[in-house]
């Protein structure tokens, strides 16, 4: 009986030890990470615009593949928030896989994409799986950081397109602007 409840309060001991780190690991502060820790690779296609023409609006980077089913997926619903969202946020296509620029080129002509495309992504976040997304807000701020199809992608794009500055168009940008709707 003694062994028994020796060993019984061992193990509600060490269970205890073990919730109280793993709540110590939640309430540690983690750091904020910045846009400006994040480098983007060679431009492929789409609109000639870089990191450094974020300043005033929100950011999307997916990090996706041509041979990845999950990511040929998500590609509509990236270009739909793109859309949605012209002038108040860049969102840019990281190619993450082997594929040449022309395998690229195809699936984002077969997709009818209209955001930037470049040749990778890295940063201060490590991730293995893709899609994968990265959401900043209008200061820069990384504000989400995971999967494109998780429920509080959508929140936190609109959460950093929140007090966006609109894009100032051309007189022709603003007529074709409105021939689009």
């Amino acid at each position: 009986m003694k062994t028994f409840l020796a060993g019984l309060g061992f193990i509600v001991l060490f269970s205890c030890g073990t919730l109280c780190a793993a709540d110590l690991k939640k309430t540690e502060a983690t750091p904020a990470h910045t846009l400006d820790q994040f480098k983007l690779g060679t431009y492929i296609t789409g609109p000639e615009v870089t990191l450094a023409d974020a300043k005033g609006k929100a950011v999307v980077i997916e990090a996706w593949g041509v041979h990845c089913g999950p990511c040929l997926a998500s590609l509509p619903h990236i270009e739909q928030i793109a859309k949605r969202n012209k002038g108040k946020m860049l969102v840019f296509g990281a190619h993450s896989q082997n594929a040449s620029n022309d395998e690229v080129k195809k699936v984002v002509k077969k997709n009818n994409l209209t955001y930037t495309i470049t040749d990778q992504v890295s940063g201060p976040v490590n991730f293995s799986g893709i899609p994968h997304a990265f959401v900043f807000d209008i200061t820069g701020t990384l504000i989400f950081n995971g999967h494109p199809a998780d429920k509080e992608f959508e929140s936190a794009v609109r959460k950093a397109t929140r007090g966006a500055s609109e894009e100032k168009l051309s007189g022709l940008d603003a007529l074709k602007a409105l021939q689009a709707k």
